[in-house]
């Protein structure tokens, strides 16, 4: 009988419990996110081979270059050796996660439809590294504050990779948040952009869910 790897010997993330709600006319149910962005110890524990970013050479630094296939392969990985649901969040998650149970969302206006303004600057300063507070290179996501939930680097640090529905097939795959190369001005929980599965870039990594259960 094979003998199952073991959970405990691998750096893991602390997966933090997102309340459900609403975004806009759409019901979020109660799900699992990651507290902050992969790190480069997390991830190299999947893929031993892979290289730290000079512009991220921390254990605690977010792992990046990572394409949204690779991430797919990390959760697929950790779900094996944590015996958990893990995969990517849906746009809808990401969103509503990082908002952190603000109706108006990272300090930031919402209309009725949910269009959001850039965030305030108090907000930027203490919640996002960016454009013109990161000296161009990544730092742990902990040194900022989190935001209403708990959850850190929401805003800036690294574009997360998204999926449409949970559907981890899905030929669609959506980056979130800004990055260190973004301006602070342009930062918002609605900021996203498409991507090519394939790309990888110094300021792309990534966040995992795990589906709502009373035990993590």
């Amino acid at each position: 009988m094979a003998v199952r790897d073991s959970y405990a010997r691998y750096p893991r993330s602390i997966l933090w419990l997102i309340p459900g709600g609403r975004l806009g006319g759409v019901e979020v149910a109660p799900f699992y996110l990651s507290k902050w962005p992969i790190t480069n110890e997390q991830f190299e524990a999947f893929d031993p081979d892979y290289e730290r970013s000079p512009a991220s050479p921390d254990d605690r630094g977010p792992a990046v270059a990572v394409s949204f296939d690779q991430a797919l392969g990390y959760c697929e990985w950790y779900a094996d050796v944590s015996r958990k649901p893990i995969r990517l969040p849906t746009e809808v998650e990401w969103q509503y996660a990082c908002r952190g149970g603000d109706p108006h969302g990272c300090g930031a206006g919402a209309g009725a439809e949910g269009d959001e303004r850039a965030v305030d600057d108090r907000a930027v300063a203490d919640q996002a590294w960016h454009l013109d507070n990161s000296n161009g290179r990544h730092h742990s996501a902990d040194q900022k504050r989190g935001n209403g939930f708990g959850v850190y680097g929401m805003l800036g640090g690294v574009w997360e990779w998204t999926q449409a529905a949970g559907d981890p097939g899905s030929e669609e795959a959506v980056l979130r948040g800004g990055s260190i190369r973004v301006a602070p001005l342009e930062l918002s929980c609605a900021l996203r952009k498409g991507a090519s599965r394939a790309l990888c870039a110094d300021d792309i990594g990534f966040r995992i869910v795990k589906a709502f259960s009373h035990s993590v």
